[in-house]
């Protein structure tokens, strides 16, 4: 009987690594396209990328699932551009004595930079009046916090897909500003 239990549990067990090994599928697709990506993007700019493994279905019966795995480049900076946003719009921490910069229902909808421009696209809640000294602050707090990122120089607001003039009605916004426009404003 054990002569017979051990042959059993080995073709078992190679079944099981049989199958996991057939279960992970790769998009030919994804991978076209990644070495794409790699071959256009220089190596300097590698080490700032995330590779992302995504899984999705890919059985055409609802009955059955059968996963193949994406991969995506994602760029780091633009990450943790959208992750400092996300921590301004949520406020400062509950023990903390700051207050926050950003109308509580405020979204950020889209996030990208190109050329050392913040492309940051808010929805519609952040246009709230607000005082001059107010709206200097959440600028600053915008700008200052963005472009403390290594490949962001200025930021360019956005409002549900349309450039804006001012986010409080005070101060005009249309073009991308950085820190050095707040200090040429200082001086004049």
């Amino acid at each position: 009987m054990k002569k017979l239990i051990n042959p059993i549990i080995c073709l078992i067990l190679f079944a099981s690594v049989f199958n996991l090994i057939g279960c992970e599928k790769k998009d030919k697709l994804s991978k076209q396209n990644k070495e794409k990506i790699e071959k256009l993007t220089p190596l300097e700019d590698k080490k700032n990328t995330l590779n992302l493994s995504l899984y999705f279905d890919t059985s055409e019966n609802p009955d059955k699932v059968e996963l193949a795995q994406e991969e995506r480049l994602m760029d780091i900076n633009e990450l943790l551009g959208e992750l400092t946003l996300n921590e301004l719009i949520k406020g400062p921490s509950v023990n903390s004595k700051l207050y926050p910069i950003l109308p509580k229902e405020t979204r950020l909808m889209s996030f990208s930079v190109e050329n050392g421009i913040a492309y940051v696209n808010f929805s519609k809640d952040i246009l709230v009046k607000m005082s001059p000294k107010k709206e200097v602050a959440c600028l600053k707090s915008i700008v200052w916090s963005l472009t403390a990122l290594p490949n962001i120089e200025k930021v360019k607001f956005l409002v549900e897909n349309k450039d804006i003039k001012s986010l409080g009605g005070n101060f005009d916004i249309s073009k991308p500003i950085g820190k050095v426009d707040f200090e040429n404003a200082k001086n004049k």
